[in-house]
């Protein structure tokens, strides 16, 4: 696993370019092109992407812990990984991520895909080796109206500038949106939400499923039931937050 350090530099480059121009690639207020400025001038380390400060996590969702219990009481009381191995993220989801997605998923921020995939190959060196990422697939709704996707933008950048093998037989048949869903609909194993695609071939034995949010988990059980379905032994998810 090799970075491609010139497309580092070009991507870092890109970032500051846009950022000299976002007064004229952006048609929002002062205070959100200030808030914009913010997030992608954001230091090592600091603001959105910071780490948790507590050292345990739990060893099934990834969500951080108090103490070293090792499983949190939502994995105790209603577990929701059975096809799933564990989750990874890189911090949980709160205002200033909120802000992030919404410049980024709502704004049409493309941009802000670079330190995204950044900060996710970071954790991705951390916790995995060299294994192949599956991207979730989004709505067909959501892609026709924005024109693009946050998490195949991501994939994108790391198949490209940090070389990792990215594969996609996962496809999404069910259009409805899971944010207005209760944890009860949201884990519906009744509710067929993907589907792999047809004449799909994994020749892995362990993969990992990438997304930008991680809710309940029932969206990354059922992708990866269905991977493990397919034939592959082991699956695994990291996503940029966890709600």
């Amino acid at each position: 696993m090799k970075t491609n350090s010139f497309y580092i530099f070009l991507m870092r480059s890109v970032k500051f370019l846009y950022l000299m121009l976002v007064d004229f690639l952006s048609d929002s207020s002062e205070e959100d092109k200030e808030n914009l400025k913010d997030i992608l001038i954001t230091q090592e380390g600091k603001g959105i992407f910071e780490r948790q400060k507590s050292p345990y996590i739990c060893l099934c969702c990834g969500r951080a812990l108090s103490d070293d219990f090792r499983f949190c009481t939502d994995c105790l009381s209603r577990p929701v990984f059975f096809a799933l191995s564990y989750a990874r993220h890189i911090t949980a989801y709160g205002s200033k991520q909120r802000q992030f997605i919404n410049h980024w998923k709502f704004k049409r921020n493309r941009i802000l895909a670079i330190p995204a995939a950044e900060k996710m190959f970071l954790v991705y060196k951390e916790n995995f080796s060299d294994l192949a990422v599956v991207p979730v697939p989004p709505r067909k709704e959501r892609l026709a109206s924005a024109g693009f996707d946050c998490v195949n933008d991501m994939a994108f950048l790391l198949k490209w500038c940090f070389r990792l093998k990215v594969l996609t037989p996962l496809i999404r048949i069910n259009s409805e949106e899971q944010k207005y869903k209760s944890f009860a609909g949201r884990t519906d194993k009744n509710l067929k939400r993907y589907a792999m695609k047809k004449n799909s071939r994994i020749r892995q034995q362990a993969v990992v499923l990438i997304d930008d949010i991680m809710t309940t988990g029932g969206t990354l059980e059922e992708c990866a039931a269905l991977l493990k379905s397919a034939g592959v032994k082991e699956v695994y998810a990291l996503t940029l937050f966890y709600a």
